[in-house]
């Protein structure tokens, strides 16, 4: 009895038949699993007992190690850079900061809002132990004018 392809199920007759990948095919259906290429024996190549052309043929590949501490920093900083994260970032500092205005004209109104007020004219001056007192007068020591001198005659 003749065996079924190993693509459409259907019986395989010895005209027709191929063995390869240690099944029975149709010479037609012997095709890539991926793109439906028709292969030969020569064409094609084996992963899996499936047949695939040389563009679709599955290969190992070496893979990064994704959780390595520079992959870590990398994946933040992209993540930093972001346009998106920085703008919601800084909507969210906006109301964490107040804003302080220290310059000239605010200090300015300050010292006017004061003086205005008039605490400083409604309280008790400083008893007379706090006052400032001026430093009493150093002995000065007699200077006298250097000797004229007469121009020659």
């Amino acid at each position: 009895m003749n065996p079924p392809c190993a693509r459409c199920k259907k019986t395989v007759y010895p005209v027709e038949k191929l063995n390869c990948l240690d099944k029975v095919w149709h010479k037609k259906c012997f095709s890539c699993e991926t793109c439906g290429l028709k292969l030969t024996m020569k064409t094609y190549k084996g992963y899996n007992k499936l047949p695939y052309c040389n563009t679709h043929y599955p290969t190992t590949r070496f893979t990064a190690v994704a959780d390595t501490p520079e992959n870590k920093r990398l994946a933040q900083q992209t993540k930093n850079q972001s346009e998106l994260t920085y703008r919601k970032d800084h909507v969210d500092d906006l109301g964490k900061f107040t804003p302080v205005a220290d310059n000239v004209g605010a200090r300015q109104a300050t010292q006017a809002a004061k003086l205005a007020s008039g605490i400083g004219y409604q309280t008790e001056p400083p008893p007379p132990s706090q006052a400032y007192q001026p430093p009493p007068p150093a002995a000065m020591p007699s200077h006298q004018p250097p000797p004229h001198h007469a121009p020659p005659s």
